[in-house]
């Protein structure tokens, strides 16, 4: 679009704001707030709690038994040994589900299965396989230590104890916690549920000739972004630029969706129709129309009936840039989540110097262990490269003017957490 000329309306001057800034207005002006659902406990890995999770019971409920073997009273076998074994009269046999338990007296032992309770009398648990059978009896051939393979009451969970906090990602053995306490259901946050559409004539018109795959490629980059952070992505295809097509389709979209996500046709060129197309729908229309981000520079946002609208550039790399500006942070907040803990923060040594910038500077680089440290090569390149990007498994918004010496320790961020798979030594 180089030979159309830009308007000189002020609505279509990109007026720059800091990406710090920009996030922050975004979360001001946000009136959404998370959505809760109950799940079956099986069925909630992965998602976030909306509930502190409290033990209503103790783990274990009684004192109980860690392996198969014989409860015995830890005085009878002070003086066993190998030369001079003790012998117990099996007296019971125990169950988890054993009502009446039998008192455990001198000389005697019980057997008892993995998880049964431990017999009044009794305060040590004997292997099965440190024992001899003997008709009823048994020999122990070694001094057993009181509570010996014994599990106590409450050891693992005491009832009223919090166990996991509200925008805890639950993980699988938080599932077999929940479970063992005896909770079939659970609160979590809903995942917002986003719509991400194309714009772009030159995008519109292949198209309409190339069905599969379909041409807009970026855009599903920007739904399994969306997909791992939380969020419930669907494309909904590609639009001309035309102020009254985009208009009908975002209306439609802020109508079934939490939040629009757009690609393209967003700068100040004469036919990029996104930002009238937004304000053409109602106060406030767009907030922030420019950052102060390289790669990203058109990128912004908008509300349009409480529902935010996400403008981010037809470039690959600005798009990913604006995405963690911006989109990060508001799906952090329609899950119950800080921003700062959606990704982990990755410290590494740079390999090269990075000379200063005057904006802030979206900086990707690929990380991996060299000799024991983490060494981040920076991937350069502009911001339609996409191997920058694929090359890359972590990224920083370095501030205006930041200057790196090669060996300097930078705060990165993995792009993804399945990108902290590929930081191997090499």
């Amino acid at each position: 679009m180089s030979s159309e000329k830009v308007r000189d309306d002020w609505k279509r001057i990109l007026k720059l704001t800091s990406p710090e800034e920009a996030a922050k207005k975004l979360m001001e002006h946000l009136r959404l707030r998370p959505k809760v659902e109950e799940l079956r406990v099986p069925d909630s890995v992965g998602r976030v709690l909306a509930e502190d999770v409290v033990a209503d019971q103790d783990v274990p409920p009684y004192d109980c038994s860690c392996f198969d073997g014989y409860a015995v009273r830890s005085e009878d076998t002070v003086n066993a040994s190998k030369s001079n074994p003790v012998r117990l009269r099996v007296v019971a046999k125990v169950l988890p589900d054993t009502k009446e338990l039998p008192t455990i007296r001198e000389g005697e032992a019980a057997f008892l299965v993995t998880g049964a309770p431990m017999p009044p009398g009794s305060d040590a648990l004997v292997k099965v396989e440190e024992t001899r059978l003997e008709e009823d009896s048994i020999l122990v051939f070694r001094r057993i230590e009181k509570l010996e393979n014994v599990a106590i009451k409450g050891e693992d969970v005491k009832a009223g104890q919090p166990i996991l906090k509200a925008g805890h990602v639950i993980r699988p053995i938080d599932v077999g916690l929940m479970m063992g306490l005896g909770k079939s259901k659970v609160k979590v946050y809903s995942k917002p549920k986003v719509a991400v559409i194309s714009v772009g004539k030159e995008l519109y018109l292949k198209s309409l000739e190339q069905k599969e795959p379909p041409p807009n490629n970026y855009a599903y980059v920007i739904k399994g972004l969306v997909d791992e952070l939380g969020g419930e992505a669907e494309v909904l295809g590609i639009y001309p630029d035309d102020v009254e097509v985009v208009k009908e389709v975002l209306a439609s979209a802020i109508s079934k969706y939490d939040v629009v996500l757009t690609m393209g046709s967003c700068s100040i060129g004469i036919n990029d129709a996104v930002p009238d197309a937004i304000n053409s729908l109602g106060e406030p229309g767009v907030i922030v129309h420019g950052l102060t981000l390289s790669p990203g520079k058109p990128a912004g946002f908008g509300f349009v009936r409480d529902k935010p609208i996400i403008m981010l550039p037809g470039h690959i790399v600005s798009a990913v840039a604006a995405f963690y500006v911006l989109c990060l942070p508001l799906l952090a907040a329609l899950t119950g989540r800080r921003a700062e803990d959606m990704l982990p923060v990755i410290k590494a040594k740079l390999d090269e110097h990075e000379a200063p910038w005057g904006g802030h500077r979206f900086l990707r680089a690929g990380v991996k262990y060299v000799d024991g440290d983490l060494v981040a090569k920076p991937m350069h390149g502009g911001a339609n490269v996409m191997m920058t990007l694929v090359k890359s498994n972590a990224y920083a918004v370095l501030p205006p003017r930041t200057e790196l010496k090669k060996g300097d320790v930078v705060a990165f961020r993995a792009l993804t957490l399945l990108d902290l798979l590929y930081m191997g030594e090499t």
